[in-house]
């Protein structure tokens, strides 16, 4: 039978909504997240890279697609692998991203034919009928505009030709995401980029939409070392609808445990209460693995922690209206963990997934030269600011106060021959000599001391049973992270341990395993020193060092944090993209405090 053009389109639109329909009254929605390893060749040119990584993408979606799956999600710079001699070189192969709300389909519009990446991801989404996350660069040329906060692209529009990046153009690390007809509806700029490998990269001033909408649920996303902030959370806080959030990420592992990728994320998930898709590159020589899928309440439904040197699919169902507590009974999820194999060839696992791990990984005990993809090496987070207590006894009571933060360890173990140690820090985190950190936290861990420091070297296996253990903290926050982990980094099954949300944590061994570590990280985001604003007003400073030093003298003892700096601030910013952001003086003051005094004076000479 056929119909007029107006019936037929009236026939389909009923069709599709009612295919809507049916796909919302699901109790379920079904994910996947890509672990992927990169295709790398020194012979092969980038954009043969490129697009063999493209396939691999293409095979991994083909997988979903057969397993029914609705979203996938690829990890952070999933198609540019690390070249530690060339580290900027994917940045030949930008492309010009439009912005989600243009409604863009660049799998058969004909304009976006010199953009082949774009092109080859909203294909696969719309090939496969998913809702595709991936990542890729985002060139823009550098506007010069009296006013650029109302620009569609203010992002790559300045006030002042000397703030345009030196080759004149910016780049993004971005988050992109399609529909399943592959219509591009988000396009993300990370907002923090992880400054020691991320030459090149350009910070956006302004934040760009993170959210997308499908017929199973309204969804965030996430980019890499934003997870790390605040943003994050505080954005989702403001919108309880928020379904789940999709973090495509490059992860790099750092001691203590809590910086490691997979129990990060569950405990992400856990104390902001959403559901955290997570896909990361795997890449064990540079600590770079673990993906998985969280869910509030329960924490994984389904991981991978190994290196193994495989790229892996995982894929569960999800509840789209649900809250589980450890206690509760889930719904079949129908769960499934596929290795796909460097010929393309598929293969599945079924039971616990097996570890490869070797006792130690720390980069200053083995060194930075791994021998192989699977010689994995974590790197290190400073520990000197936490006060460590070496635990002698099977059964014990410790408490610490550390900047008038004070933790206690109540345990009963089997026995103590492993080298155990409870450490407490009120202080700020220095990282990388960068980031400054606001954490309150402490951690029961398997380490040893290295030239006599204590808890230098975590190790990765734990032959101890600890019978109960009991941490708790006077945190003044409210975001308190719990992470415990068994021996070989497998995640606590989460029946025997709990989280009161504010400030204690119990374990109870009901299975006989063997703990390695167990902590509460508490993050007082309100004390982060902000890296980003602080170059840019200090670079700012010095660029205008003859205006400021006109509004105010200047002398190498005065304190970056004297108040008298503000008025002329305030009125020097007015003209700046500084000058959108509200209430600068508190902001300038964070970023002030997290200015060596020394690199203040730098600023004026």
């Amino acid at each position: 039978m056929k119909l007029p053009g107006i019936q037929f389109l009236c026939f389909f639109v009923m069709l599709s909504m009612g295919s809507a329909q049916m796909r919302s009254r699901r109790p379920y929605y079904r994910a996947a997240v890509h672990e992927h390893k990169q295709y790398d060749d020194k012979t092969s040119s980038g954009r043969e890279i490129i697009n063999k990584n493209l396939r691999k993408y293409e095979v991994a979606a083909r997988l979903a697609a057969r397993n029914y799956v609705d979203l996938i999600v690829f990890p952070e710079k999933g198609l540019f692998p690390m070249k530690m001699d060339n580290p900027t070189w994917f940045l030949d192969y930008a492309e010009n991203i439009p912005r989600g709300d243009e409604m863009t389909n660049p799998c058969y519009q004909e304009k976006f034919s010199s953009s082949p990446i774009l092109t080859n991801l909203s294909c696969i989404a719309r090939k496969y009928s998913l809702f595709v996350v991936a990542t890729l660069i985002d060139v823009k040329d550098c506007k010069v505009r009296r006013h650029c906060e109302n620009r569609k692209n203010k992002n790559s529009c300045v006030s002042d030709g000397s703030d345009c990046p030196d080759n004149g153009h910016f780049n993004f690390n971005t988050l992109v995401v399609f529909d399943r007809m592959g219509t591009l509806i988000v396009r993300y700029y990370k907002r923090h980029p992880f400054i020691p490998l991320e030459k090149g990269i350009s910070t956006p001033q302004y934040p760009e939409s993170r959210y997308f909408d499908t017929e199973f649920g309204s969804f965030a996303t996430d980019i890499g070392f934003d997870f790390l902030i605040n943003d994050s959370f505080i954005d989702i806080a403001k919108r309880p609808e928020t379904t789940g959030v999709t973090y495509g990420n490059w992860w790099f592992d750092h001691t203590p445990f809590f910086y490691f990728s997979v129990p990060n994320q569950q405990a992400w998930c856990l104390t902001n209460k959403v559901t955290v898709l997570s896909s990361d590159v795997h890449s064990p020589n540079l600590a770079s693995l673990g993906s998985g899928i969280y869910i509030p309440g329960k924490g994984a439904v389904i991981y991978s922690y190994n290196p193994d040197g495989k790229s892996k699919l995982l894929i569960s169902n999800i509840p789209t209206s649900f809250f589980y507590d450890s206690q509760s009974t889930l719904p079949p999820l129908n769960k499934r963990f596929f290795y796909i194999n460097d010929d393309d060839s598929i293969s599945e696992l079924n039971g616990e997934e097996p570890r490869n791990f070797k006792d130690k990984c720390g980069e200053n005990v083995l060194g930075m030269n791994p021998s192989s993809l699977t010689d994995y090496r974590c790197k290190q987070s400073e520990v000197h600011q936490y006060t460590f207590v070496k635990l002698n006894k099977t059964e014990d009571y410790i408490n610490v106060c550390s900047n008038n933060f004070c933790c206690s360890l109540e345990y009963q173990a089997e026995s103590m021959d492993e080298t155990f140690y409870f450490a407490v820090s009120g202080n700020r985190l220095k990282f990388y000599d960068i980031y400054w950190f606001g954490v309150q936290s402490c951690f029961l861990s398997r380490c040893e001391p290295v030239d006599g420091k204590p808890c230098r070297n975590f190790l990765l296996k734990s032959n101890t049973k600890f019978n109960s253990v009991k941490i708790t903290g006077s945190f003044d926050t409210n975001h308190i992270y719990p992470h415990v982990l068994d021996s070989e980094l497998r995640l606590t099954d989460r029946d025997e341990w709990k989280f009161d949300g504010a400030s204690q944590l119990s374990y109870q061994n009901l299975k006989g395993k063997n703990l390695l570590h167990a902590d509460l990280y508490g993050r007082l985001y309100r004390e982060d020193g902000s890296p980003i604003l602080r170059i840019r007003v200090r670079n700012f400073l010095a660029k205008r060092r003859v205006t400021v030093l006109a509004h105010l003298p200047y002398s190498p003892d005065l304190e970056p944090t004297d108040f008298s700096l503000f008025p002329h601030l305030n009125e020097i910013l007015k003209s700046t993209r500084f000058a959108d952001i509200p209430d600068i003086r508190p902001q300038v003051t964070s970023m002030l405090h997290s200015i060596p005094k020394g690199a203040f004076a730098d600023s004026f000479q």
